[in-house]
């Protein structure tokens, strides 16, 4: 790469970093310090948890896991925890494992949070043996398809007037943002079965925290899938159902389901409707940007902890949801955290990898339609070990391959530092600019259009945050949304400029959005401000690199003369430091139009050092002469010898 292409690459990229119209700040990954941040029970509301998640973004840190409206857990920069303590609200900020009688007074929720921050920190020991695959042969594929979704094409269903965003039916298209988890445990009540199992508040609390864990895991694999979990609490009182549902086969699942969310007031006729219902009820209540629903059923006096049909934990691809038993067949409850993160895949579209899943290299899944090639059935391209291949040791391993990676939606195909679905375009429009005076009022609009899917329609988790402005390559300033804020994925703006210089000016425009893209192309327009003293005849001198030129060296200075009210540019004159008016070179060789690129040689008399002025006119064929004359001053610095080695070629 030659210098000159270097330099150009270098200047590309800046302006593209500056289309942010308030850069963001963002700490070093060494930095950041992991938080569990308590707030005061009187402030248990949404307004304050808003404020706190918004505190810690600004800032650069990223809130991973939010309990409504009680706490969160978040990385932030490690200066920042004395001003989250200030912020009101906040009952206290801890940053190392808590002891749990000291949040006692907080409310009786807050131990059971603390205790789940503790098992963050401290994970539990991977086991010292993993099952054998003899243990597990006869699993059946764990992996399954939700039977009401709409046919090809139509997976939008209820979406609303904006088809570019997730609808009703996409829950989970991809592993990406803000995710809404309801976590719900079932009680038999013996309407209809005997009740074999009740739930004791420790069971609860375990498979609390390693449903926790396990999203956390996921969290901490794709820093730029920047996800962020939002729980919803039907764990700590579990919901009823008439049957014992460890007793019957997965599929009498239609019972126990219906029960629970018929007691959360969701009664369509159809289960799976039910839970769809709930689904987009949190992701609205909560504002995120995918929800699912993980189900948990005690098995703890169960023999094998399986349905009566050998299933213990199963996940519908692309939700809505997933079911686990608390004993996980022969894994047990500690590793529960190892099966969750294994059906969580399964929720964002990941196929199995185990040998009798019997999922073969060529099936394809996911947003982006990525084969299985890491599949232990049959002659796969790749054979490492991945959280889709089922066992405990993949999660300690915090082991994932590309292939079940794709399937998420974790690829970055040109190497930008966004994933793919995240990877969206953003075309924009100037609809109209009028002058009043030396100032242009402008308005336009934006739009995102998502990262094409292969196979499914294209939907985005992102939205406009901005849309910024600039001329004739100066700094970037910020236009303003038509209604009030950029939080969508298409907006209206307007500005007007301060003052402009007479002259023609390039305006450019350009859209960035929530995941850090902007505009690839901006739009464009001329803008025409006229003189008020020499009406459309004006001149511009281009200023040399770094504004300087070397002592004893003639140097050509640049510009252009040009007449915006149709005359021509007939002569253009130079003059250094008040001194005589000189003629300039037309570069096409005669001063005989309207827009006339001109350069001059600059070769003062004396080898003085300090700063010139150089001044420029232009007259039209009226005979007018400019009288608001261009001027740029320049300084003459020492010369720069360069001692280059001699390199000689001796063969």
């Amino acid at each position: 790469m030659t210098w000159s292409k270097i330099i150009l690459a270098l200047l590309i990229a800046s302006a593209a970093f500056n289309v942010w119209s308030a850069p963001t700040v963002h700490a070093q990954t060494d930095s950041f310090t992991p938080v569990f941040v308590l707030l005061a029970p009187q402030h248990n509301d949404l307004s304050t948890l808003t404020q706190l998640q918004a505190t810690i973004k600004t800032n650069g840190g990223q809130v991973t896991h939010t309990f409504p409206y009680q706490a969160l857990i978040a990385k932030i920069p490690a200066n920042m925890t004395a001003q989250l303590s200030a912020l009101p609200g906040v009952a206290a900020v801890f940053t190392a494992a808590v002891e749990l009688s000291t949040v006692d007074i907080y409310g009786p929720e807050a131990r059971r949070l603390a205790a789940t921050w503790n098992g963050l920190l401290s994970p539990q020991a991977a086991p010292a043996t993993e099952l054998g695959a003899q243990d597990h042969s006869n699993d059946p594929n764990d992996a399954l398809t939700a039977p009401d979704l709409p046919s090809a094409g139509n997976e939008i269903g209820v979406a609303g007037e904006d088809t570019i965003t997730p609808g009703y039916y996409q829950t989970s298209e991809f592993m990406a943002g803000s995710v809404a988890v309801g976590i719900v445990l079932v009680e038999s009540n013996g309407l209809l079965d005997p009740s074999t199992e009740d739930w004791t508040n420790d069971e609860k609390q375990l498979v609390f925290s390693e449903i926790v864990a396990a999203l956390n895991w996921w969290a901490e694999r794709e820093p730029r899938a920047n996800l962020s979990f939002v729980y919803d609490d039907h764990f700590s009182s579990p919901l009823p159902t008439r049957v014992e549902p460890i007793t019957r086969p997965y599929y009498d699942q239609q019972y126990w389901i219906a029960d629970a969310m018929g007691a959360l007031g969701f009664t369509a006729p159809a289960y799976f409707t039910r839970v769809r219902d709930y689904n987009n009820h949190l992701r609205a209540a909560y504002h995120t940007d995918w929800a699912f629903t993980i189900f948990v059923v005690d098995s703890s006096n169960d023999a094998d902890h399986r349905f009566s049909d050998s299933y213990f934990a199963y996940a519908y691809l692309g939700g809505p949801f997933l079911v686990m038993t608390s004993g996980n067949d022969g894994y047990g409850p500690y590793n529960m955290d190892a099966v969750a993160a294994h059906e969580m895949g399964h929720i964002f579209h990941a196929l199995d990898q185990y040998y009798s899943a019997y999922q073969a290299c060529t099936l394809r899944s996911g947003y982006l339609y990525i084969e299985n090639q890491n599949s232990q059935y049959g002659g796969c391209a790749s054979s490492v070990n991945s959280i889709m291949r089922g066992q405990t040791y993949p999660y300690w391993a915090k082991a994932l391959d590309p292939y079940a990676a794709g399937q998420i939606g974790w690829r970055d195909s040109d190497g930008d530092n966004i994933l793919d679905p995240l990877d969206t375009s953003l075309p924009i429009s100037i609809d109209s600019a009028s002058a009043e005076g030396n100032s242009i009022t402008v308005s336009g609009s934006a739009q995102i259009i998502p990262y094409p899917s292969p196979v499914y329609p294209g939907v985005t988790i992102n939205t406009l945050t901005g849309v910024n402005y600039r001329f004739d390559g100066g700094d970037w300033q910020p236009a303003t949304a038509t209604d009030g804020a950029f939080d969508g994925t298409a907006e209206n703006y307007q500005f007007t400029t301060a003052a402009l210089a007479p002259g023609r000016h390039n305006l450019e425009v350009a859209a960035v959005d929530s995941a850090g893209n902007a505009s690839e192309s901006y739009a464009t327009e001329t803008v025409t401000i006229l003189d008020p003293l020499d009406g459309g005849l004006n001149t511009e001198l281009y200023r040399p690199i770094n504004n300087e030129i070397s002592a004893n060296q003639a140097a050509t200075i640049s510009g252009v003369s040009y007449h915006m009210q149709g005359g021509i540019v007939t002569n253009v004159e130079y003059r250094i430091n008040d001194g005589s008016w000189q003629p300039a070179r037309a570069e096409d060789g005669a001063f005989d139009s309207d827009y006339e690129p001109f350069s001059l040689t600059f070769a003062p008399d004396s080898p003085a050092l300090g700063f010139y002025r150089i001044e420029a006119r232009a007259t039209d064929n009226n005979g007018y002469v400019e009288t608001n004359i261009a001027s740029q001053e320049i300084k003459v610095a020492k010369v720069h010898l360069v001692f280059l080695p001699a390199i000689i070629n001796t063969k």
